[in-house]
This record gives structure tokens, C-alpha cells and sequence, in this order.
């Protein structure tokens, strides 16, 4: 009985061991476990890879994964989160839409990686081929489109993020796979012209037709695009960081060191996640970025706001609006304090327009670059540092009591950050800003310190953040054309001392300058041409120079007289320099000569020539502005040399390169050999025969420096040439339509006679004494000769 009880139980134990490994429990739900929230934070996060940037239209689905993007923090508020890079676009680059610039933002450190400006006013002067849209193409099984700008020819064609190209061209589309293939069908197409796109979206096969124009000016693009229009390709490793990235310089008792990130802050390399902000107010479009901090329970937030033209200035391109509010915050919800300071970057990528001619004027000796950096600190003056004395490191930080402004000029536009407070010493958080290049420096070796790509480097003062606080700045970013009457409404704590006016600098003689470039705007608005607007400004400077010009013409008619006489006095005092100074100015005194008269119109041109260089390179009103025509390629830009033919296909690079004595660059420009050849035409007319051998050396130099100095014009602006042009026609004309004066009878009276050797009866030799009746000069009377 014991016995069969006992295998009784033993089988019945079996028998559930069995079922329970059959059929084991589900396990019991952990709710603090982090795996099953990172999964489905990864989800989500591939879920809003396929979704397109919020502000371009969304294909089908899209709704349900900007929900998940907008409010989809993780569980754990501290864990990272894998996103794709994306792309976000604010603002539109239609004129008519009122917005000043398109803007192109990447997720990516939540930065900017390009502004485009809408007015027709500025467009790229190098690129003029067909212009479709930045599109910010992936290769991936093809070519992704990543962002499609509002007014572009790319959206008028109903263009979207996301879709996929597989075909372009004109009249017949070839299949595309790769950028460059895509760049090269852009290669044949022209403005006004169409592209024919074949793509694939939601799994669908069409068809769309843009319009090309004209390539909008970019004030801010990925450096590697400026590199390879200057160079023609981008060395592989070449880094082109993002404008406006951020990170932190201290957190606690660790620094930032050798630009290397501190443990754990990542704010530079990662994809920030985007998040839904309120509704921006006065048409207005903002866009607001978000990095959580693992372990330290910190939050960074970036959010930029771009506004719109009040409706009664849409059209007025000199009004406001050429501005993006970048505000910061930093949020501390975690439980312990945080002590912590950042650093954020300033503009980079700004153009090189003009990169193998242009030159900027500047406020110091040094030389300056293309792109230089500009700031002004309250209660003192603007500095500049130029790009060549920050990419040798030689650039000492800025620093003082308030930041007023601090930006990146370029020759016609800048970009400057000015800290938005209502009193100038409320800008103290900002304790050091720093000149720095930005990604790949330069090669100093080979000269290239002047095309750096400077920024501005921010560095904020130390703060406290305990639980549950933050800190705020604000940040208002001009973006646009140096005019002066747009950069006055952009102000330092609303003084008006501390406007945005200094990046516009003419240095010497800048009140002739101002007066030139004033001159030219009521011309051109009378002619609508500023080819015109230079010869009416030369004909106006040489006839008011009439009088002295012709008073010129008559000293020299003097001189030429009194040259005879001259040459007596030097054969005379040959061995006393002083006698024969004395006798000359007795000379000069008796017959109202002045010697010095020849250099006045010389000396009175030089300010204005000056001037006028200094307007036109400065002026951005005369950049762009044809001779004929926006049709006609050649004279295009009065701001730039005419630029007739493109040699550089069989010119040496040093030639192209536009570096050196003979750099001169990839173009052959007909109107500097023109000026050269009126100089040495009015040189031939105006210079008088040689006395001697020494005279006749003088003026062979003469004619080698006017070689030489076709050498120096050669890359001055087409409008400079214009005005020589101009003025050397006039002064021809002037020399064969008015009779040259003559001297004086004075002057001309007594000077062919030999001295005598008598007593001189006054004056510098004795006068000569007429033959007697029946003598011959040279002879006694009846011919005999004179006895000596």
C-alpha cells in the first residue's frame, strides 16, 4: 500500500514537471525596463526616417509619424536616440512670397547648411546654368530628394522630399543615379529653358516639368561647393561643417579641449529630433531642435524663427526682414546641479564671388581676405581680423564688457549675430568670441590664408543650473546686402551708434567715394544704366577740370618756349646746383611760370580715381549692374573685370590661378588693353619732342610703365576702365578740337638770340646786336671775315 502510494506521488510530480515545461507561464511585465522603450524609440525613429521635412508637403501616412516625432521622447528621457539625417526649409526664394531668403536647416547638430537670397537683385555671378532648386540629393538606390525649397523652379513643379529620380533632361531624359550624373544634364540646360524629371513616389511612376532660372546668390553654403568653384574638384577628406552649431564648453569640472567634445556631449555630431513649436505670429515660419544629454538630465534646444515682410514692403528690397532669430535654451531636468557654459559657431560658407579679382578694403594694415571677421563690443571701436591672420592663428580673441555684434563680411554681404537685450550690459554672457576657420583650414604653404573660411566662435560665461532651470539667449542674425540704409535698422540695443553700418567701409578718401557713388545713383536714376551713370560722371569731373586742364596746356605752351633759355642756364651754372636753382626760379618768377602746374590735374584726379575704385568695390548697388544687358555675358558686372573670353582651358594654372605678378586670371578682359592703348595714344600726342637723349629715355620708361601698369588694371573693375575709357577720349578730343594756346609774346621775345659778350643790359644774357648796313651775320663789312 506504502508502496504504490509513493510511485503514486512520484508520477503525479512527473506528470506536472511535464506540463509546466510544456506549457511554461507568461513572465511578468518589468515596467522599469529601458529595452522594450529603446526598441520602440528606434521604431519610431525609423518610422520618421521615410517621413518628409515638415515644411514641404507630405505624401500619404506622413501625419501619423510627425506625431510620433513631434512628442516621442523616449521612456527613459536619457536614452539616446538613433535619427536619420534630415533637412527643414523656412522661407521661400519667390520675391513675391515677401520672405527675403529661402532657408535650408539640417537636423544634423540643428543647424543651418544654406540661405538663399529671393530678390532677383542678387544671383550667383559664376553659375549660369539652368537652376532647378537645391535639392540636397542622397545616394541611396538612387537619388533621394532631401529638401525642396518654397519658390524654387524645383516646387513650382510640384517637386517633394522624399521622391526618388530616376530620369532628367530637355528634350530627351537620360536615367540618373548618381549626382554627378544629374549635374551633368543641369551642365546643358539654360535659364528660361525646361527639364523634364521622371520619378518615383509612393511606388508610383511620373512625370513633371520645371522652368529653370537664374541661380539665387547663396550667403551661406557647404564650403566644399566655394572650394570647388575656385579649384574645380574638393579633396575627398574636406570637411564643410554647418553654420551655427553648438556645444558645450564646460559641464562641471569638465572643459572643452583642442576643439575634442566633452565625454557624453554630442551636440555637434548628432541628429537632433525635431519639435513641434507654437504658431509663429505675422506669417512668420520657425523650426525648433531638441538634444537630450544622457546621464546628465540636460536639455538643448535651438529653435529658429525666419519673418516675413509686412505686405507693404514686400517689394522694398531695402527695408527690413533680411533677418533669422536664433534663440538658445538649456534646461536642466535631472536632480543634481549642473554648472555648464557653451560655445557656439557663427557663420561659415559665406561666397567667394570674385575670387580671382576682387578686393575688399580694410579697416588695418594687414592684408584682408574674402571673407574676414567683423565686431564691435560697447563703448569701443570696430575690429577687424582678417582670414589670412586667423588661419596663421596669429588673431587674438575679442573681448570686452558687452558684445554689441559679431559676423563674417564678404566683399557685398555679410552675416552678423547681434545678442537681442534691451541695454547694452545685459550682453554680458558672452565672454569671448574668437576668430577661427572653420573645417578643413587652409594650405598656408601656397598662399591660400586669404580664402579661409573664417567664423565666429561664441563662448558664453559660466552658469548654475540647478534642478528644473534653464537659461535663455536670443540671437538676431542678419543675413543680406551691405546697404547702408538697411544695415542702419539693425542695432545693438536700439543705439543707433551701434548699427550694423560699419561693415560698409570705403577707407581713405571715403568722402569722395560717398560723393562718386552718390553722383552714380542720380545718374542711373535718370538713365537707368550705370555703364551711362560713369560716363556722364566723367564727363562732369573733366569739365569742371576744364579751366585747369587748359591752364595746364598753357603753362606747358610756356615751358616749351622757355626750354632754350633753360638749357642756356643749366650749360651756364653747370658746376653750382645752387646758382642755377636760383636762376631758373628768377625765370619762372619774370615770366609767371609755374613748373609744378603739369601735376595738378594728376593730383586732382588721384582722390577721385581712388573714389571711384573704393565705390565700386565696395557699393553692392554696382554689383551686377551690366553695361548692356542682363543677355549679353560679356561687361555683365561694371563691379568686375568684362570678362570677354574663357581661356583657361589652354592658360597655365599659374595664369588661371590669378596668383602672382602674372596671375591673371582664368579670363581675357579687352578693356584694360583698351585703357592701356588710349594712355600711350594721349602719351604720343601730348609728350613733346625730345631735346636730348635723356629726354628721349625718360619717355621710353614712360611707355614701359604704361605696359606695366596694364598689367596692374588688368583685374580693376570694367567700370574703372569705363571711367579711363571715357576720360582719355575726352582729353583727345580736347587736344585735336581746341587749338593749343601759345605763349605769350613775353615769353617768347629775345630767347633764340645768342649770349653776347658784352655787357648785359638786364635780365638773364646780354641781347644780341643787329648787323650793320653792309655786313653779313658772321662777317665784317663788304664779307670780310671778323678778325678774333
Amino acid at each position: 500500500m506504502e508502496r504504490r502510494f509513493v510511485t503514486f506521488l512520484v508520477l503525479s510530480f512527473g506528470v506536472m514537471a511535464v506540463w509546466q515545461i510544456l506549457n511554461p507561464p507568461p513572465p511578468a511585465k518589468k515596467p522599469d525596463a529601458p529595452a522594450p522603450a529603446a526598441e520602440g524609440a528606434k521604431a519610431a525613429a525609423d518610422e520618421q526616417a521615410v517621413a518628409p521635412a515638415a515644411d514641404n508637403p507630405k505624401p500619404p501616412g506622413a501625419a501619423a509619424n510627425d506625431e510620433v516625432a513631434a512628442d516621442g521622447a523616449p521612456a527613459d528621457a536619457n536614452a539616446e536616440i538613433d535619427l536619420p539625417e534630415e533637412y527643414f526649409t523656412l522661407g521661400s526664394i519667390d520675391p513675391a512670397s515677401g520672405y527675403r531668403m529661402g532657408v535650408t536647416l539640417t537636423n544634423h547638430g540643428a543647424a543651418v547648411r544654406r540661405i538663399e537670397l529671393s530678390s532677383a537683385r542678387f544671383q550667383d555671378l559664376h553659375d549660369r546654368r539652368g537652376y532647378l532648386g537645391q535639392l540636397e540629393l542622397k545616394e541611396a538606390d538612387g537619388l533621394i530628394v532631401g529638401a525642396v525649397v518654397p519658390g524654387s523652379p524645383a516646387a513650382a513643379a510640384g517637386l517633394q522630399s522624399g521622391d526618388r529620380l530616376l530620369e532628367a533632361g530637355g528634350d530627351k531624359t537620360v536615367v540618373v543615379t548618381t549626382r554627378d550624373e544629374f549635374n551633368k544634364v543641369l551642365e546643358g540646360v539654360r535659364p528660361n529653358q525646361s527639364l523634364t524629371l521622371v520619378i518615383e513616389r509612393a511606388g508610383q511612376r511620373q512625370s513633371v516639368t520645371a522652368k529653370l532660372q537664374r541661380r539665387p546668390l547663396e550667403l551661406i553654403r557647404p564650403e566644399a561647393e566655394n572650394v570647388a568653384l575656385r579649384n574645380g574638384k574638393v579633396p575627398d577628406d574636406f570637411q564643410s561643417p554647418p553654420s551655427f552649431l553648438l556645444t558645450l564648453a564646460e559641464l562641471d569640472d569638465k572643459k572643452l579641449a583642442a576643439d575634442k567634445p566633452i565625454p557624453g556631449v554630442d551636440l555637434e555630431e548628432a541628429n537632433w529630433r525635431r519639435v513641434e513649436t507654437d504658431g509663429a505670429k505675422d506669417g512668420s515660419e520657425s523650426a525648433s531642435f531638441e538634444r537630450r544629454l544622457p546621464g546628465s538630465g540636460l536639455v538643448v534646444t535651438k529653435r529658429y524663427t525666419l519673418r516675413k515682410a509686412p505686405e507693404l514692403e514686400a517689394d522694398g528690397e531695402a527695408l527690413p526682414a533680411y533677418d533669422l532669430t536664433v534663440d538658445v535654451t538649456l534646461r536642466n531636468d535631472g536632480q543634481a546641479k549642473h554648472d555648464l557654459a557653451y560655445r557656439l559657431d557663427g557663420p561659415n560658407g559665406l561666397p567667394i564671388e570674385g575670387w580671382w579679382y576682387a578686393t575688399k578694403i580694410g579697416r588695418n594694415w594687414g592684408g584682408v581676405g574674402l571673407r574676414d571677421v567683423i565686431g564691435r563690443y560697447y563703448g569701443a571701436d570696430p575690429t577687424q581680423q582678417g582670414a589670412a591672420t586667423i588661419a596663421a592663428g596669429d588673431a587674438p580673441p575679442f573681448q570686452g564688457p558687452g558684445l554689441a555684434y559679431m559676423g563674417v563680411d564678404a566683399q557685398y554681404f555679410c552675416v552678423a549675430l547681434i545678442p537681442n537685450v534691451e541695454q547694452p550690459e545685459q550682453s554680458d554672457w558672452i565672454t569671448q568670441v574668437r576668430g577661427v576657420v572653420a573645417g578643413t583650414p587652409p594650405d598656408l604653404t601656397k598662399g591660400e590664408g586669404r580664402f579661409a573660411n573664417v567664423t565666429a566662435q561664441f563662448t558664453s560665461k559660466r552658469f548654475a543650473l540647478a534642478a528644473g532651470e534653464s537659461v535663455s539667449h536670443s540671437y538676431t542674425v542678419f543675413c543680406g546686402p551691405k546697404r547702408p540704409e538697411l544695415l542702419a535698422d539693425y542695432k545693438f540695443a536700439n543705439l543707433p551708434n551701434y548699427s550694423l553700418t560699419d561693415f560698409v567701409y570705403y577707407g581713405w578718401f571715403g568722402a569722395v567715394a560717398k560723393a562718386m557713388v552718390g553722383l552714380l545713383h542720380v545718374f542711373y536714376s535718370w538713365v537707368g544704366n550705370y555703364g551711362i551713370a560713369i560716363i556722364m560722371l566723367t564727363v562732369l569731373v573733366r569739365g569742371c577740370m576744364f579751366p585747369v586742364s587748359r591752364g595746364q596746356a598753357k603753362s606747358m605752351a610756356k615751358m616749351q618756349a622757355l626750354k632754350p633759355e633753360m638749357d642756356r642756364l643749366k650749360e651756364r651754372y653747370k658746376g653750382d646746383q645752387q646758382k642755377q636753382a636760383a636762376a631758373m626760379q628768377e625765370l619762372y618768377r619774370k615770366h609767371g611760370v609755374n613748373p609744378l602746374a603739369g601735376c595738378l590735374p594728376a593730383l586732382i584726379q588721384l582722390p577721385i580715381f581712388i573714389g571711384l575704385y573704393r565705390g565700386l568695390a565696395v557699393d553692392v548697388e554696382l554689383r551686377q549692374a551690366p553695361l548692356f544687358g542682363d543677355s549679353i555675358q560679356w561687361c555683365s558686372n561694371l563691379a568686375a573685370p568684362d570678362m570677354l573670353y574663357n581661356w583657361s582651358w589652354f592658360m597655365p594654372n599659374t595664369v588661371n590661378r590669378a596668383e602672382g605678378f602674372f596671375g591673371l586670371g582664368p579670363y581675357l578682359n579687352v578693356l584694360p588693353l583698351i585703357t592701356v592703348g588710349l594712355f600711350l595714344l594721349q602719351q604720343k600726342m601730348f609728350m613733346p619732342e625730345p631735346a636730348n637723349e635723356q629726354a628721349a629715355l625718360q619717355q621710353k620708361m614712360m611707355k614701359y610703365m604704361m605696359v606695366f601698369m596694364g598689367l596692374m588694371f588688368y583685374k580693376v573693375p570694367s567700370g574703372l576702365c569705363l571711367y579711363f575709357i571715357a576720360s582719355s577720349l575726352w582729353g583727345i578730343a580736347e587736344k585735336k578740337m581746341i587749338p593749343p594756346p601759345t605763349a605769350p609774346a613775353d615769353v617768347t621775345t629775345g630767347l633764340d638770340s645768342p649770349p653776347s659778350r658784352g655787357k648785359s643790359s638786364g635780365g638773364a644774357y646780354p641781347e644780341k646786336r643787329a648787323p650793320k648796313n653792309g655786313e653779313i651775320k658772321g662777317r665784317g663789312p663788304y664779307g670780310a671775315k671778323k678778325k678774333r
